[in-house]
């Protein structure tokens, strides 16, 4: 079954070649990257300044709050408002995109201060929905900084709504540095914070300073909006046809994109009722586990988005069906072994990340207990977005939004039930059990509405995973080797662990080549033709 896009999202595809996909990814990765290593920084700095306490656990739920709100949104935004923005690109006046751009900023804005001003109003109550733990197992003194911390963070609302459009525009026009940098100015902003006056004003003071850096997150878009011609105006046009073609696609996105964010609410809710420390641990190991899916999950399943609506467009199945197997092969390349991986090394990954200050032994094997379920639901991460993108190129929103919510009322139920046997660790398994059932009934629906073979997918998988199976044992008898010879110094923890990561590659390396592993062999012809073409130049 071949659907096409019919709201733009195959225009100015065919002006992007394969090297300028390669690019932005690349760009993305280095970035992200970068954000990721000074997200870790802002979490160990989290975790030394207040550990597994109080200020840990608001910090993680009321940012949670307004990620539930907003990253929902941004991530619906980029589904449906830039490949409008590029058919007005394509096909319109400058002065009708310049219309359409500022009715959306206003929309969206007005949209922002309403649930600004609920959130405020509201905050007690807000408290009480998603983290009941803090009216009953904390302290009353708690409980209503709590209530005041997450009126605070409400007004970031307003910031992140601006920015999430200013994305979209400057996405639209092939500007993918400044957005995927947005994350670095943010990260920059808390830990000059939390190195200056983190001890000083505690959660409250790191409240305002998340408001702030979504501020200078909002800010650094400007100069280069400005510089592609755009000039702000006050519209407000809830029957432009562009709101309404918008609307039409983004409410079962939205509702999908949500169910994500609905998750992890769901985990710290029950999180908050076993005690002090509970969220914060989940928030830790939560940062470890997704940190390879952020990097590379996220850029693949970004770039193939394009040449998926690509060839929907042009009723190409065999590119179509090729280009979902072999990204499909890439992620799992990717993330079996980085889960593996972590596994193997979850515990000096938490020590030498998390473990300083006030996050004790007790709270650094706890997180650590708590990846080991989370890990394995990275991999299934990458599938559901590729399939999702996949489900959007053919102009069907409404089946991952199905799965999603099938997803969200899995995870509620097991959090229930395992929460009671396993504590924390109960909580992460759910999360990952609903992650793989997702992911395999997107898998299910997407092979009832098109013809692509799975057989492909399968040999693949199951050679990569005796590859990492062979990584993970070696990785495991060396660190164990060496381990007596590190003692508690934290250089030698980290070149310990650096040691183990090389070896592991060089493992996992081996082994792909030996099962032939065609997308290894792919990267490789890829790299040997680069190095040609610069020797010979």
């Amino acid at each position: 079954m071949n659907i096409r896009f019919k709201t733009g999202l195959d225009v100015g595809v065919d002006n992007l070649s394969k090297k300028s996909l390669a690019k932005n990814a690349a760009i993305i990765m280095i970035l992200t990257i970068l954000s990721k290593i000074l997200g870790f920084g802002r979490e160990s700095l989290i975790a030394a300044k207040y550990g597994t306490s109080f200020s840990s656990d608001i910090y993680v739920f009321s940012y949670g709050i307004t990620q539930m709100l907003f990253a929902s949104i941004g991530s619906s935004l980029s589904t449906t408002f830039i490949p409008m923005l590029s058919d007005y690109i394509e096909n319109k006046s400058f002065k009708e995109r310049n219309y359409f751009v500022n009715n959306i900023i206003n929309i969206t804005v007005a949209i922002a201060i309403v649930l600004c001003i609920l959130g405020i109003v509201f905050g007690k109550y807000v408290v009480l929905i998603f983290g009941p733990g803090f009216a009953t197992k904390y302290s009353p003194e708690n409980f209503m900084e709590a209530i005041t911390i997450t009126r605070i963070m409400f007004i970031s609302l307003i910031f992140i709504a601006v920015q999430n459009v200013l994305t979209g525009v400057l996405q639209a026009h092939n500007e993918f540095a400044i957005p995927a940098s947005m994350s670095v100015f943010y990260n920059i902003t808390i830990i000059t914070y939390l190195v200056l006056w983190g001890t000083t004003y505690g959660a409250k003071g790191l409240s305002i300073a998340i408001v702030i850096a979504f501020f200078v997150q909002m800010l650094i878009h400007i100069p280069k909006y400005k510089e592609l011609g755009y000039k702000y105006s006050f519209v407000f046009d809830i029957k432009d046809d562009g709101i309404r073609k918008i609307m039409k696609l983004i409410v079962p996105v939205l509702i999908g994109a949500s169910v994500s964010q609905i998750n992890f609410l769901i985990d710290r809710s029950f999180a908050s009722n076993l005690g002090e420390g509970g969220i914060s641990t989940l928030n830790f190991a939560n940062k470890l586990n997704m940190f390879v899916y952020g990097v590379f999950g996220v850029a693949i399943s970004t770039v193939v988005y394009t040449s998926l609506s690509k060839f929907s467009a042009q009723n190409n199945e065999e590119n179509y069906n090729q280009t979902l197997i072999e990204s499909i092969n890439i992620m799992n390349l990717i993330m079996i072994p980085a889960t593996i991986g972590m596994i193997v090394l979850r515990h000096p990954l938490v020590d030498i990340v998390f473990k300083h200050g006030a996050f004790d032994e007790t709270s650094a094997r706890l997180t650590a207990e708590v990846l080991l379920f989370y890990a394995p639901g990275i991999l299934a991460y990458g599938i559901r977005d590729i399939i999702n993108r996949a489900f959007y190129a053919l102009q069907d929103t409404k089946t991952p939004m199905i799965n999603s919510v099938i997803g969200l009322a899995i995870n509620i139920v097991l959090n229930a039930v395992l929460v009671k046997y396993m504590g924390i660790t109960g909580l992460a398994l759910a999360t990952t059990i609903s992650a793989i059932t997702t992911s395999l009934l997107l898998l299910f629906s997407f092979k009832k509405i098109h013809k692509v073979s799975y057989r492909k997918i399968s040999i693949a998988f199951v050679k990569v995973v005796a590859s990492s199976a062979i990584m993970g044992i070696g990785v495991y008898l060396f660190y164990k080797a060496i381990a007596v010879y590190l003692g508690t110094s934290f250089v030698l923890r980290l070149l310990g662990l650096l040691l183990s990561t090389v070896v592991g590659i060089i493992i996992y390396i081996v082994s792909i080549k030996i099962f032939r592993v065609e997308e290894y062999a792919y990267f490789i012809g890829k790299l040997k033709d680069k190095v040609g073409r610069s020797m010979g130049k």
